[in-house]
């Protein structure tokens, strides 16, 4: 039996809520005064009854500002690799949005205090680069517009995450490396819940974070007969000048690079492929276009291009 369509009227119902508000929320209106918890529940509620915008919907989005934000969180002492890292992705996802036909405002912060400001920017939308959840409870307190972040990690499930799975890439990087107990060498990472992932499957004493403070050559001076991962290119480049490339894997973030050498091992998850899959989520949310069932945490595999390639 084919179902029902769902209205507004009927999330209204569920909710015993006007039907303007369901229609402010659902529209990603912040001119209305609509609490955090009630859009939370309208959103909620549309996601489980499947609700998906009529015509009229879709033509009022089309007199929105056509604008997507790129918010990129550096941290205070987050290394330039780290950096170089989030404005790479930065630079994919502007790409792939600007061919999706939207337009991009992009911010790099320190401080997610000051997030609050994007906003007079009139944003449809925003994608997130890393971000703890403390500084995640700040930014939906001023939740008007779809978020999908990426990067990074959290409980809450209404909002879209896009990350390595690093469970399985690690595993698969000691398969290659042929080694239960290498080093890694990782940038800093804002998001603690990511970095656990990421740390749990190394001894604390193998574990290097590049940090100003820290001393990469002493690091591996003392582990010249180790295998080792490291996370980025830029600090696989850096670790190349110290030790035998035959005896590291890099986990990288790009499809094509001359950045190291042609025979260092290489796990890709592509920045590339991070933007695509992205930009296809923040397509559907825009629209509400999308399985109300679905998980919203989209761990990332070994992008299967580079895996032809490599």
């Amino acid at each position: 039996m084919k179902r029902e369509k769902v209205t507004m009227k009927d999330i209204a119902k569920e909710l015993n809520l006007s039907l303007a508000t369901v229609s402010y929320v659902l529209n990603h209106s912040e001119k209305e005064k609509i609490s955090h918890d009630t859009r939370f529940k309208v959103l909620e509620t549309a996601k489980k009854l499947g609700y998906v915008p009529n015509q009229s919907a879709k033509s009022l989005a089309k007199s929105h500002s056509n604008l997507i934000g790129i918010i990129v969180n550096i941290g205070k002492s987050v290394s330039s690799y780290s950096k170089q890292q989030a404005l790479d992705l930065a630079g994919e996802l502007q790409q792939q949005i600007y061919q999706s036909g939207y337009d991009t405002i992009l911010s790099v912060t320190q401080d997610f205090e000051e997030f609050q400001i994007k906003y007079k920017h009139s944003l449809e939308a925003a994608f997130i680069i890393d971000i703890d959840e403390k500084a995640l409870k700040k930014i939906t307190k001023h939740y008007y517009v779809p978020l999908v972040f990426l990067d990074c990690d959290f409980e809450e499930t209404l909002f879209y995450k896009v990350l390595p799975d690093y469970d399985y890439i690690i595993r698969e990087a000691k398969k290659k490396l042929e080694t239960e107990q290498p080093y890694l060498i990782m940038g800093q990472i804002i998001n603690e819940r990511l970095k656990d992932q990421i740390i749990t499957h190394f001894r604390p004493e193998d574990i290097f974070i590049n940090r100003s403070s820290a001393n990469l050559k002493e690091f591996l001076s003392e582990r010249v007969s180790q295998r080792g991962i490291i996370i980025g290119d830029l600090l696989g480049l850096q670790v190349e000048r110290y030790v035998d490339n035959s005896n590291i894997l890099v986990l990288s973030s790009n499809i094509a690079t001359d950045l190291l050498l042609p025979d260092t091992k290489r796990i890709i998850v592509s920045n590339h492929q991070k933007a695509v899959i992205a930009v296809e989520i923040l397509k559907k949310l825009l629209t509400m276009d999308y399985d109300e069932t679905s998980n919203t945490r989209i761990l990332l595999l070994p992008d299967p291009i580079a895996e032809l390639l490599f």
